[in-house]
């Protein structure tokens, strides 16, 4: 659907809520509570604990389609300030567009073994900070390189690049926080991720300016009745129980 059409099924479903003599939206209206609930599908249904049938993204082909348009692949560069890593460790930023990564991997400075040409490939492990200290000495789970052709890195969250001041009115790039064992530096770091989509636009006068949802034509039906709850919460016309735990779905 487009998201005039979008617009008019939500107003139809409204009028039948509410026995065809709710008044009409505004565009901007619509176009609010409509990426609302486009929002808030993608967060029931990337978490299989936040919807009913337990399953999340790539978890059934129906999620699979729902959500692989949100689906990006980029390599990263080095971040331009390096201020506060750790030991070993390097910023990378993260496309101004990013929402969730689902895939890492990255290229070291070191040639597998009795190669020229082949670098080793690391496989990226996601760290939380109370556990760097306590494993920088495993030997077990640490950083490391191996010279037929295996690596560990720890990745960290860090956030967006402020530079020492807050931040400005323009977005900054979050970043990750790359950590080896010294012996060696990442030289690519490649992520697949899910993209937060672009606002739905409902333009009903000049139809060029609408802009549509990004998810598969098959997630449209559900996003408008999660639209159709959530403006009935705002408007208060009614108790909306399904619509009340939203703001809690992470």
């Amino acid at each position: 659907m487009t998201a005039n059409e979008m617009a008019e099924e939500l107003e139809l479903k409204l009028d039948r809520n509410d026995s065809f003599s709710s008044p009409g939206y505004e565009d901007f209206d619509l176009s609010s509570v409509l990426t609302e609930a486009q929002h808030l599908y993608i967060k029931k249904f990337t978490d299989e604990l936040n919807n009913r049938k337990r399953t999340g993204f790539e978890e059934t082909e129906a999620r699979n389609q729902g959500l692989s348009a949100l689906i990006n692949t980029a390599t990263l560069p080095l971040s331009s300030d390096q201020t506060g890593v750790l030991v070993n460790g390097s910023f990378f930023d993260l496309p101004l567009i990013h929402m969730w990564t689902i895939y890492e991997t990255c290229e070291i400075d070191k040639l597998v073994c009795g190669s020229t040409t082949d670098y080793i490939v690391g496989q990226i492990v996601p760290m939380g900070h109370n556990e760097i200290t306590r494993l920088r000495k495993n030997k077990y789970k640490k950083p490391y390189f191996k010279y037929y052709g295996e690596a560990k890195v720890w990745r960290l969250a860090y956030s967006r690049e402020v530079s020492g001041v807050l931040p400005t009115a323009a977005a900054t790039n979050k970043r990750h926080e790359l950590i080896t064992d010294g012996t060696f530096n990442v030289t690519d770091y490649v992520m697949r991720y899910l993209k937060n989509p672009e606002d739905i636009v409902v333009d009903r006068d000049t139809t060029a300016n609408q802009r549509n949802c990004e998810l598969d034509i098959s997630t449209h039906p559900v996003i408008i009745d999660l639209a159709v709850d959530l403006t009935l919460q705002r408007i208060k016309e009614q108790k909306i129980q399904i619509a009340d735990p939203f703001k809690e779905v992470e």
